[in-house]
């Protein structure tokens, strides 16, 4: 009895599993930006009980007018808003990056002949979509 192992050739990236394509590089950064995104985005969503943390951990003991915690609520909510979107497109271009990586680095690897062919075929294809694919056709 002969067994059989199929190559990465024979494997989809369904039986290989997805993650086993996106390079660990991709993989921490994604986990790293989602959390940073969580976090920043609790904080602009409830500034007031991250303010009431940070004065009560680093500031000194004396009192804070109501208005001037009322601007700092404010802000971080502003800013805290604007961060937790900025780190949000960082996390979606990464994992983007990261499923994409495959497909780049198989792009690198052809030779200047198979990108023309490719070319090549993309053209008559481009020109004449019907007669191309019925010439392909047997």
């Amino acid at each position: 009895m002969v067994i059989v192992r199929p190559t990465d050739d024979d494997l989809s990236p369904t039986a290989t599993g997805l993650m086993r394509e996106i390079p660990i590089q991709y993989q921490i950064a994604c986990v790293i930006l989602t959390a940073l995104f969580i976090w920043s985005f609790s904080v602009a969503r409830e500034p007031r009980g991250w303010r009431r943390l940070f004065q009560s951990m680093f500031s000194k003991s004396e009192t804070f007018s109501v208005n001037k915690n009322k601007v700092i609520d404010e802000s971080l909510k502003k800013y805290g808003i604007l961060i937790a979107m900025a780190i949000l497109v960082a996390d979606v271009t990464c994992f983007v990056m990261g499923v994409t990586h495959p497909f780049r680095e198989r792009a690198k690897l052809q030779s200047r002949q198979q990108k023309e062919s490719i070319q090549e075929i993309n053209k008559i294809q481009g020109n004449a979509p019907d007669a191309a694919r019925r010439s392909a056709l047997p």
